[in-house]
């Protein structure tokens, strides 16, 4: 596997997004549907999210989840993700950036400025 994947300028547009980790190699992503340029279903998908998930807990014993658990229900149980979006919901709110929606309506109304430089990727021409 390549650690520190190299991909060239070239293959990279705003509707793209280049996703990667150490557990796998990386796929383009096209931003407009969520789904990898070659096809089929994204590594990063919330399917193959839970379905690994579902795998850890089989291994490790843990019935808390079973075949019907949907990945919504998953997250309205997990008290830490739900404190820490709520924590989130508010900090928009009072800095008038946006809302926190489930709808892609509110995406255009999303504000956010930053002063975090650019990622500096190690591409070679």
């Amino acid at each position: 596997r390549v650690k520190y994947p190299l991909v060239q300028p070239q293959e990279f547009d705003s509707d793209y997004s280049y996703v990667w980790s150490t557990s796998f190699q990386g796929e383009i992503i096209d931003a407009r549907c969520g789904r990898p340029v070659t096809g089929g279903t994204s590594l990063i998908s919330k399917v193959v999210l839970l379905s690994e998930y579902r795998h850890v807990c089989q291994r490790l014993k843990v019935q808390s989840v079973t075949s019907d658990t949907s990945y919504y229900n998953l997250k309205q149980t997990a008290k830490e993700y739900q404190q820490k979006k709520r924590a989130m919901i508010s900090y928009l709110e009072q800095k008038k950036f946006g809302y926190w929606s489930f709808e892609k309506k509110h995406l255009e109304q999303f504000r956010w400025q930053s002063t975090i430089p650019p990622i500096q990727r190690n591409i070679t021409m």
